[in-house]
């Protein structure tokens, strides 16, 4: 486990996240951003707002001195479209070194580009498609697929880049994107069908307004998703709003107000032009990219929602080694069920419940379940879909407790009747087999976990066939119960 920054300043904004890197989890632990607007005046100008600079000096000396009280030692400082195309970008990047010892790297549109699709990739693993990353003055495309990234391209259609002072007009706005974008091979070459994955603080803004809109049951951006109808109908919301109405709406949206309706236009022509069905939000883009670019000899095979269940569990070496054990244990039955999402997905879901299985073991037992819920539901894990993640809190609630989660909206919402049903035969089973070991890699390795023929059997060696109690026949009696099969024990004489 290491730390790492990373300061991005971008056209919008200039932020600073600091890092705890795990394996494959990465987890923000500071996060700061500062509306700074350095592109606010390029589209007219040529040049770096003169306010914009002064605000993101103060930001970036600040953010000097948070890393050095920190002790971070890894540290990637980059600069996007703004400080590129400026005529005094590299005076600005100059002034940042003099003043703050940050020596920024200022990055190309393609390799922008290829970074935000490295991050999508660090946090959804499978996705496939199209990457679009959309900053205050550009507009990155990539293509995403099993091999990586593709084919990049960026465009000039950031919010700032085409705003002219005058009112915010959707026609011409629509005009101007179109302009560029039927140009775009991504675009042209895109699958019919295939996802949108978005990238960037404006699209992510339009994301909280459908979230609201939708009353949707998970608040957590990533992996968010839309239809092409459902971007429709956000874009037509803002539109239709002041600058105070949004202001009034969503605090994302407030802070966005200006940029927010350039924002659904350029997605709603992208969404058109490359005849894609759902848009993606990802948390993830250019700064997880840089991480992953730079850490890469240190990735380890496991999935990043296992790795990041294994490091929200906490570090203790015992932990891990029995919620990998249980993993393993678990395979033989749960690969004779059905799958409820696909076998591999179920899989990997499997795992990171199981790393889960003891982190309700500090909390009050009359209430853990229901905290656990919870507390997993909302947890900051990637590579996991909301219906997945509705599926992993279910599975480590009833690790707890037989009933079903207490007037929870993703769960009724989202999961159908056999995804419920399989999340509490895994946490019955997960149940089973940290009573039956009191959760002991060892112990837990004298016993196999046997389906077939609607029979559910518990096998033990000689040696520890003592160690099925009352309570561990009680657990495998539940968990048979709710698989609708009859339960057996089985060892040597």
């Amino acid at each position: 486990m290491r730390e790492a920054a990373v300061i991005d300043v971008g056209s919008n904004s200039v932020r600073l996240v600091a890092y705890r890197l795990d394996g494959r989890s990465v987890t923000p632990f500071l996060n700061e951003k500062v509306m700074a607007g350095l592109g606010r005046n390029l589209a007219t100008t040529g040049k770096l707002s003169p306010t914009g600079i002064e605000v993101a000096l103060k930001a970036l000396s600040r953010f000097a001195m948070l890393i050095d009280g920190l002790g971070l030692k890894d540290v990637y400082a980059v600069a996007t479209a703004a400080v590129r195309d400026a005529k005094d970008g590299a005076k600005f990047a100059e002034r940042v070194r003099n003043e703050t010892g940050i020596k920024l790297r200022v990055i190309e549109g393609a390799e922008e580009a290829r970074l935000s699709a490295l991050g999508v990739l660090a946090g959804a693993p499978e996705a496939t498609g199209v990457v679009g990353d959309l900053g205050g003055s550009s507009l990155e495309l990539v293509e995403v697929g099993p091999n990586g990234p593709g084919r990049g391209e960026t465009w000039p259609l950031g919010p700032l880049s085409m705003m002219t002072g005058e009112p915010f007009d959707a026609e011409r706005v629509a005009r101007v994107a179109d302009a560029a974008l039927t140009k775009s091979a991504v675009l042209r070459d895109a699958a019919p069908g295939s996802a949108f994955h978005a990238v960037g603080g404006a699209w992510r803004a339009l994301g909280r307004i459908d979230i609201a809109l939708r009353r949707h049951p998970i608040g957590v951006l990533h992996h968010h998703q839309m239809t092409r109808a459902e971007v429709l109908r956000v874009a037509e919301f803002v539109h239709k709003q002041s600058r105070k109405s949004l202001e009034r709406f969503e605090e994302a949206a407030a802070k966005r107000a200006d940029s927010l309706p350039y924002a659904s236009v350029v997605l709603e022509r992208v969404m058109a032009l490359g005849a894609f069905d759902r848009v993606i939000l990802s948390s993830y883009g250019l700064r997880e990219g840089l991480l992953v670019q730079n850490t890469a000899r240190e990735l380890r095979p496991l999935h990043p929602l296992v790795a990041g269940a294994e490091s929200f569990a906490g570090g203790v070496p015992r932990t891990r080694a029995f919620g990998a054990a249980l993993e393993k244990w678990l395979a033989p039955a749960f690969e004779a069920l059905p799958a409820v999402f696909d076998r591999e997905r179920d899989r990997v879901l499997r795992a990171a419940a199981a790393r889960l299985a003891d982190i309700g073991a500090a909390l009050h037992p009359e209430q853990r379940g229901e905290l656990i819920y919870d507390l997993v539901l909302m947890a900051p894990f990637s590579g996991v879909s909301h219906a997945e993640r509705a599926f992993l809190a279910a599975s480590v609630h009833h690790r707890y407790t037989r009933a079903a989660p207490d007037k929870k909206e993703a769960y009724a919402r989202l999961l159908s009747e056999d995804q419920r049903r399989a999340a509490a035969a895994l946490g019955a089973a997960l149940r089973l087999g940290a009573d039956l070991s009191g959760r002991a890699e060892p112990v837990l390795g004298a016993f196999d976990l046997l389906l077939s023929d609607g029979r559910l059997t518990l096998r033990a060696d000689r040696a520890h066939g003592r160690l099925i109690t009352e309570q561990a026949m009680k657990r495998l009696d539940a968990l048979a119960s709710v698989l609708g099969v009859v339960a057996g024990v089985s060892q040597p004489d």
